[in-house]
Order: C-alpha cells, then sequence, then structure tokens
C-alpha cells in the first residue's frame, strides 16, 4: 500500500466513477483499476463494489477512506510546515460551518482571513452540525462548527460563543413582544427540522425536562425554506437572530427572545481527528478567535463567551 495509491481510491470515492477519476489523476481508466486491484488483493477485502451507475464504498472501504483522508492530510501538512519555516503562513483550510453559523461568521471570516493572511487559502463547506462532524471523522474537514459536538465521539471540540434563540414569525403573525416563554413557545405551531438534526432534539430534551410538548407543524431541514415558509404566514420557527437578522430589519418577519427562562445555544470549534496545528490552521484559528470576539461585542447582548 502507498501513498499514490490513496490517493487514487479517495479520487475514485469522491467522482463515485473510474472514468472520471482517471479524468482527474491523468492516467488510464485500465492502469487505475489495476492499482485499485493491488490494493484489495493486499487488503483481501472488496473496497469499492462496481455497478451499471458507478461505484460504491463498501464497509471495509469506508474503513480505509478516513484513514486515507487522515494520511494524506498528514503527508501534505509534513511538506507545508516544512515551507512554512521560511515564510509566512500558507496552505488550504476547510472549514466546515453550518447554516446559521454563516449568516454571521461566513463574510468576517473569508474577509480576515483575506486581508491577514493572502497566502492562506479558505475555503468553506456549508451544511448541518450532524454532517461537518462526520466529514471530520472522514479527515475531508480541516476543522468545522458545530452546535451538535457529540454528534461523533471521539472529534476535539471546544466551545466558543452562546447564543440566544428567537421565536420567529411572520410579519402578518400575532408578535408576542420583544421577549417571549418557552412555555408559550410550544404553543405555537413549530416548523423544524426532522429528529436527528441537533436543534430539533435539543429543543424536544428542552421541553422534555420542562414537562412540555413541541406542537410541529412542519418538518423542513432547511434554514432558507423555513424562512420563506414562516414569512408567507405557514407557522412559526426558533432561530438565532442572525439567522434572520436582514428579515426582520426589512419587516418581513418577527423575533422574540425565548428568555423565559434563557436557553442559550452553545457553538463549538471541532477539529479533525488528523488535525495537526501548522501555520495556516494556527493563522485560521486566531482569526476564527478575533472574528468571534467582533459579532460578541457588537450582538447587543445576544451572544456571549462560552
Amino acid at each position: 500500500m502507498d501513498v499514490r495509491q490513496l490517493r487514487y481510491f479517495v479520487e475514485i470515492v469522491e467522482a463515485r466513477s473510474f472514468t472520471r477519476a482517471a479524468d482527474r489523476v491523468r492516467i488510464a481508466q485500465p492502469a487505475l483499476g489495476l492499482q485499485i486491484r493491488k490494493l484489495e488483493e493486499e487488503l483481501g477485502v472488496e473496497i469499492l463494489h462496481r455497478h451499471s451507475r458507478g461505484v460504491e464504498v463498501t464497509e471495509a472501504g469506508k474503513v480505509l477512506l478516513r484513514h486515507a483522508n487522515a494520511i494524506l492530510k498528514q503527508v501534505e501538512q509534513a511538506g507545508q510546515e516544512v515551507k512554512d519555516l521560511s515564510g509566512p503562513p500558507r496552505g488550504e483550510i476547510v472549514l466546515g460551518i453550518t447554516p446559521t453559523a454563516s449568516a454571521l461568521l461566513a463574510i468576517p471570516l473569508i474577509r480576515a482571513c483575506r486581508d491577514a493572511f493572502p497566502h492562506v487559502s479558505l475555503k468553506l463547506f456549508e451544511g448541518l452540525s450532524e454532517e461537518i462532524m462526520r466529514r471530520l471523522d472522514e479527515n475531508s474537514l480541516d476543522m468545522g462548527f458545530t452546535y451538535n459536538p457529540n454528534a461523533v465521539s471521539g472529534i476535539p471540540t471546544e466551545p466558543l460563543m452562546l447564543e440566544d434563540l428567537y421565536l420567529v414569525g411572520g410579519a402578518n403573525h400575532d408578535n408576542p413582544g420583544t421577549t417571549v416563554s418557552f412555555a408559550d413557545v410550544c404553543q405555537r405551531n413549530l416548523i423544524l427540522p426532522s429528529k436527528g438534526f441537533g436543534l430539533r432534539d435539543w429543543l424536544e430534551d428542552t421541553a422534555r425536562e420542562k414537562r412540555l410538548t413541541i406542537d410541529i407543524l412542519f418538518e423542513i431541514d432547511s434554514v432558507a425554506t423555513t424562512r420563506d415558509l414562516v414569512e408567507s404566514g405557514l407557522g412559526w420557527t426558533i432561530l438565532p437572530y442572525a439567522a434572520v437578522e436582514q428579515s426582520v430589519q426589512s419587516g418581513r418577519l418577527s423575533a422574540s427572545q425565548i428568555n423565559r427562562p434563557e436557553i442559550p445555544r452553545t457553538l463549538h470549534l471541532a477539529y479533525a481527528t488528523s488535525h495537526i496545528g501548522n501555520n495556516a490552521s494556527r493563522a485560521v484559528r486566531g482569526i476564527i478567535d478575533a472574528v468571534i470576539a467582533d459579532s460578541i461585542s457588537e450582538s447587543g447582548g445576544r451572544l456571549r463567551s462560552a
């Protein structure tokens, strides 16, 4: 087994096709297939299942994929760290970010990184907390924001900030005012993500602790679609203020802080299991700290240090 074979394997998984992967790595498809067969013979298991629509990763292949991503990342970082000794931070960092965190942090993060570290390429992958944690476990992300640090075990995380949650309604809804009790929230027709998503599970756990029941009208796993439905008057939802700030300021939505009791949500930063702190990752980590601090100071109390 060598690094080249692992790189070929990862390319095939990402492309879901031997043909497309061969084009990416610029070798003939038969030669690519031969390398994978050699890898399977050495391991004694099938790692890819070929079918008419392309390829699927077997269970053994999924295990190998996780390790392959980690090994390739470490090889890349080893070379980059040597280069870092003679110059400013440089390299690529792939950062996972949730839709609600993106509304608050994406623009200032990209702008600050571009201005402070022009040789660092910061790439953002937007996904839900659970998807980000899974990709960190597979080492396809370097670090990521998550509201559900326990979605995958064994991944190091640290809390960044607390953010208040808001009951969000359409402009023509019976707005309860600037604040609302959690008991009142539970009586509203809510549009929430499906079970298994961090916000939904966390809200139901909170309701259960207080012997309340949440009234769920629709299950929608998209923040943007949920906002549109609420704006059209089809129900209410629960989100951090940053996710709806522009719509509230334009008068399309209303937002009432849930504060009786307060139920703040904690944003964490999680690291890939193979994470090695090179100059580029340390630079991005410093940018994250600065942007979080600025966001807290400008939030009017809606955000707090964790």
